[in-house]
């Protein structure tokens, strides 16, 4: 009687263990046939199919599908490149931070842009080295990008290259220094943004503003209040507004 309750409980338990594995079972093979469908696709000679493909791939969670997006880095076509970065990012995939620089190093403006900003959502150490390198490029718009992506990665490690920047020639680049510094959260930055809301061009000052409210020390009350007064730029005293009223509201 034992061994029959036994193997009556074995029956059970196993017929259990084959309900449970079975669902992820049939989507592991339901995946592995849209990826087929799917890797055709992205030979398509019509972009926008390629790039409909690599949206639906970036859903898959799966080894090969992190493959089929690397490989469409190299796409003729600069929006599915984009679209390739992007979802890469998203991925979180430690895998996919040295196609991604590499991309970085294209001789295309656009590739260097959708590299930085997927650097910033994927983070990590190798995506804040590389950003930081390009921090040093000759190109505007590269700094520019390359900063605000390693605002958006809140990498604290990352705080003095990008206090740095403030100190930047362009105004974009200034601009997108200001943002990233409140991003990173270090209270460190609350001086340098203070002196940064004497800049002569608005889009550093109302950044400067902005950074000051989300960083919540109130040491920058006085200055923002000092600065209301003298204020032309609509834009700009609209953010001093908001950050003033954060301030005092954390303050209560």
């Amino acid at each position: 009687m034992i061994g029959i309750s036994l193997l009556r409980c074995f029956f059970h338990v196993s017929i259990l263990f084959v309900a449970l594995t079975l669902p992820s079972i049939t989507a592991a093979a339901q995946d592995k046939a849209d990826l087929t469908k799917l890797t055709a696709q992205l030979k398509d000679r019509d972009a926008n199919v390629r790039r409909s493909a690599i949206e639906e791939i970036s859903k898959i969670e799966a080894p090969e599908a992190i493959d089929l997006l690397i490989v469409a880095l190299e796409d003729q076509d600069q929006n599915v490149r984009a679209d390739a970065a992007l979802a890469l990012g998203q991925t979180g995939n430690p895998k996919t931070a040295e196609p991604l620089i590499k991309l970085l190093k294209s001789k295309q403006p656009r590739d260097r842009r959708s590299a930085a900003v997927a650097l910033g959502m994927l983070g990590g150490d190798r995506s804040r080295e590389a950003l930081i390198i390009a921090l040093e490029s000759p190109l505007n718009e590269d700094r520019e990008s390359a900063v605000a992506a390693l605002g958006n990665m809140g990498d604290a490690k990352a705080f003095d290259a990008v206090l740095r920047m403030l100190r930047d020639t362009h105004t974009f680049v200034r601009s997108s220094a200001t943002v990233a510094l409140g991003r990173l959260g270090d209270k460190r930055a609350v001086d340098p943004l203070i002196v940064a809301l004497a800049d002569p061009d608005p889009a550093v000052r109302t950044g400067a503003a902005l950074s000051l409210g989300e960083l919540g020390d109130k040491k920058a009350i006085a200055p923002l209040e000092k600065l209301l007064q003298t204020e032309k730029n609509e834009n700009v005293r609209q953010q001093i507004e908001i950050a003033l009223k954060q301030l005092r509201d954390s303050s209560q």
